[in-house]
């Protein structure tokens, strides 16, 4: 059963912030695909993805965050992940993955790392 993915989006002057909770897999990644679409349409390439309340993320989730992150590098933005912990830190650091996203513990840190 899925535990349901909530998404939560809020445009801020030098970034998008996107807050994920639940489970990101094969059924709930079509919403956060969605979600991601429209921001990369409306031109919000300065992302920071709080996953602190992310309890599970399979390989499609991986994926789409992956895509999501290149997609941004590549208009001149990009895709930082904070609040990386528990399943989701491990299934990051077990693939190899956690060296492909900058990293940070909290918005905080994202934000003081803007320009970094």
């Amino acid at each position: 059963m899925t535990t349901r993915l909530g998404v939560t989006v809020s445009h801020e002057a030098t970034h998008t912030l996107v807050t994920l909770t639940g489970e990101l897999d094969v059924i709930s990644g079509e919403r956060l695909r969605t979600v991601f679409g429209k921001l990369s349409e409306e031109g919000a390439a300065r992302l920071v993805v709080d996953t602190s309340e992310l309890t599970f993320c399979d390989s499609m989730g991986l994926r789409l965050l992956l895509e999501t992150h290149d997609h941004a590098v590549e208009a001149g933005g990009f895709m930082k992940l904070v609040g990386v912990r528990g399943v989701f830190r491990r299934i990051l650091t077990v693939t190899g993955l956690h060296v492909a996203f900058p990293i940070h513990e909290t918005v905080a840190d994202a934000l003081t790392a803007l320009d970094g």
